[in-house]
């Protein structure tokens, strides 16, 4: 049995859990408006079987949430489970950490259907590991990863800076030195955030007794926004789950950069440090403003008509989201996949808000739902032996 590591131990890395959605907020759709005929690709009858429980959770006190806690990222091994930490690399040398579960009777000459799990903004794989292994419970390896300058993971070349001069120059390519640095963490890169998804499915793809052709990524938040990316730039995956985000459509184009955006790019670019803003819910973290701006290069909206019908989406939206406003976005997107043949569904958390779906009710429907959604277009198990 395996439980997730304590809260000092997370505060040790200097990073923040939260969840928070980029997307900008958007009106609650009104209840039937905005649905298209779109096929319905798994049942939603869990929400029926388990809708007293999720009512509940809805008003009691107990489960209101504002930010998610250590209690809502305990967990067990399912039975048989078994996993271990794992590292990979990202452009080649910023080293990456995840958490590999492993179900059940795995054995690395079968072919098994894998799975990435990502974390929101300013958050830690050590909240979400519950959902990875959850997924290794019906049959899947499943890896949990933490971003760069996030958790075990490391820093990368954005977040270093050289406190002393380098006198290197191009007559040796490679020299070793010691140099003094300062190193940051918690950097909210949308940009970097692609690449740490699509050096995990390489990853995953180069695992022994995972089939590299049935690959699946489920991100939450931030990371759906990031994840809704990644399928315009990866055709290799072939499901995914985006919970509690949506994405609006919206046309691309170039974007303005003025006011306090601009000074802060100016005083970035000359003197190598821009203003800080805070960030967090669960923590308080000092963060670059550059963010706001960096992030918008990796904005999915215009990018939804680049999704291959190949890759199938399924969105689980919170019906009380008060950070992204419902599941309006979540609606909108799927509505514009299913128009271009792409398989998507939109299931909603009946009086949920951001926050709750990661504990009690609202976890075990919706770690249940992703797997059927995985399972529906993954399949499970190929024994080649």
């Amino acid at each position: 049995m395996r439980f997730v590591v304590s809260l000092p131990a997370l505060l040790r890395f200097g990073a923040a859990l939260s969840l928070l959605c980029l997307s900008p907020a958007i009106a609650q759709t009104p209840s039937g408006q905005h649905r298209s005929d779109a096929q319905v690709w798994i049942s939603d009858a869990i929400l029926s079987d388990m809708a007293a429980e999720l009512a509940d959770q809805a008003v009691n006190p107990l489960w209101r949430r504002e930010a998610t806690i250590p209690e809502d990222w305990a967990y067990s091994l399912p039975e048989g489970v078994t996993s271990r930490q794992t590292s990979f690399f990202v452009d080649g040398g910023v080293r990456l950490q995840g958490r590999l579960f492993l179900p059940a009777g795995f054995d690395s000459s079968d072919r098994f259907p894998a799975v990435v799990v990502g974390h929101g903004i300013n958050a830690l794989a050590i909240g979400i590991e519950k959902y990875a292994a959850a997924f290794a419970a019906r049959g899947f390896v499943a890896m949990s990863i933490d971003y760069q300058s996030y958790g075990f993971s490391d820093s990368g070349a954005d977040e270093l800076f050289l406190l002393e001069p380098d006198r290197t120059n191009d007559e040796e390519p490679v020299v070793a030195e010691r140099r003094r640095v300062r190193i940051k963490r918690t950097n909210l890169n949308n940009v970097e955030e692609v690449k740490a998804f699509r050096a995990a499915v390489s990853f995953l793809q180069g695992e022994p007794g995972v089939d590299p052709e049935r690959i699946g990524v489920w991100a939450t938040s931030n990371g759906g926004t990031v994840l809704a990316t990644v399928l315009a730039t990866d055709a290799r995956i072939r499901a995914a789950v985006i919970h509690v985000n949506g994405v609006t459509p919206s046309r691309g184009g170039a974007r303005d950069l003025s006011g306090e955006a601009l000074s802060d790019a100016v005083r970035r670019v000359r003197t190598g440090q821009g203003a800080e803003t805070g960030a967090g819910f669960s923590f308080k973290t000092q963060v670059d403003l550059w963010y706001r701006t960096r992030n918008r290069d990796a904005a999915p909206g215009p990018l939804l008509d680049r999704i291959p019908t190949t890759t199938a989406v399924l969105f689980l939206p919170a019906e009380k989201d008060e950070l992204i406003g419902g599941n309006r976005s979540a609606l909108a997107a799927s509505a514009a996949l299913t128009a271009r043949g792409a398989p998507s569904q939109v299931i909603t958390f009946p009086g949920l808000t951001h926050f709750q779906p990661y504990s009690g009710a609202g976890f075990r429907a919706g770690s249940t739902l992703a797997a059927d959604w995985f399972v529906r277009f993954l399949g499970q198990k190929e024994d080649v032996r």
